[in-house]
């Protein structure tokens, strides 16, 4: 967490802050300096003490729309505006340890935090938005609410939010509803489609936003090539050799996960084993590797929420690229 944060004019004269009552004013100050790079911070029994704060105080704040609570965890608030608020350099950034509280958060076109994936200004989960570099010269922003749209569409089969044709205009409400069993007999259909080719293809992003690090992508069809035919063009080498190298680290980087794991993820997770195979494509050493692994690790270890083999593997599956970019990047600008 940094030490140093930037309070603008604009926000001390802003009519939500200036209603503030003087406690309440005091404590979103304080929430401000205290909040990690990704504005999410932990109810502090010091600051509490120190301004007199109450609940009423915490409540005042998320009535505003200053703050967000989160069910069913009393002790997180994340700062609604953050992203409007505070500008952080990417190799100044560091990504929360709460990762499971910005898993559940969502941008809207003015780049502030909402829980409501459904809100019809969201243009992307806070973790993609985080994995593609966080952006803030978005000019058109259509694309990307209407992707969100679908995608939200795809994840729960159904949704009130209407997505919009490619003139703009809403379509009749018969259009958006999506009826369960063709949902589930086309991904039925498509499932057994896709058996014959590779799974988890990956689409290799190489530009300012990401320093070269290719991010995961489902296969959408855009992608042709393996990840072998990548790896011969990228590097001139021998394809097969390189798969057998490869091969060895990645078992090597499954036998350090689980060294230091207290559940052991078998080495034939494929979606993990892919997630190693990129990154060595994309030239990370395994001591780099393993020093995101180790991040993440001293996340998880402390959540008993991540202490069963799928769960971490799927916390190291969204985040570990990120985490070893970050590493990376720290260790870099120490030197």
């Amino acid at each position: 967490m940094a030490e140093r944060r930037m309070l603008s004019k604009s926000l001390l004269m802003d009519n939500k802050f200036l209603t503030l009552s003087n406690d309440s004013k005091s404590l979103y100050l304080y929430l401000l300096m205290f909040a990690d790079d990704d504005g999410i911070v932990k109810r502090s029994i010091m600051i509490d003490s120190v301004l007199n704060a109450t609940n009423k105080n915490y409540t005042e704040l998320e009535e505003k729309g200053l703050i967000i609570a989160i069910s069913g965890n009393d002790e997180i608030r994340v700062i609604t505006n953050w992203n409007g608020i505070e500008t952080i350099r990417e190799k100044l950034y560091s990504p929360t340890i709460y990762l499971n509280i910005r898993s559940q958060l969502y941008l809207r076109t003015d780049y502030s935090y909402t829980l409501n994936k459904n809100d019809p200004s969201v243009f992307s989960s806070a973790d993609s938005w985080v994995t593609k570099g966080r952006p803030k010269n978005i000019k058109d922003f259509n694309p990307l609410i209407q992707q969100h749209l679908q995608e939200v569409q795809d994840k729960d089969g159904i949704s009130t939010v209407p997505v919009q044709d490619k003139d703009g205009t809403c379509p009749s409400p018969d259009k958006n509803r999506i009826d369960k069993y063709s949902v589930d007999k086309s991904r039925t259909a498509q499932a057994n489609s896709e058996q014959t080719k590779k799974e988890n293809k990956f689409k290799y992003i190489n530009s300012s936003s990401n320093g070269g690090m290719g991010e995961i992508l489902l296969n959408d069809g855009s992608s042709t090539s393996s990840i072998e035919n990548n790896a011969t063009t990228e590097n001139g080498g021998n394809s097969a050799v390189d798969s057998r190298a490869n091969q060895d680290t990645v078992s090597s980087l499954f036998n350090y996960l689980n060294g230091i794991s207290t559940t052991d993820i078998p080495k034939d997770n494929k979606r993990l084993a892919d997630v190693f195979d990129m990154l060595i494509h994309n030239g990370y050493e395994i001591e780099d590797i393993q020093l995101g692994i180790d991040n993440i690790m001293n996340v998880a270890n402390q959540m008993p929420q991540y202490q069963d083999e799928q769960s971490l593997a799927n916390l190291l599956i969204q985040h570990l690229p990120e985490y070893t970019k970050q590493t990376l990047e720290q260790s870099s600008s120490n030197d």
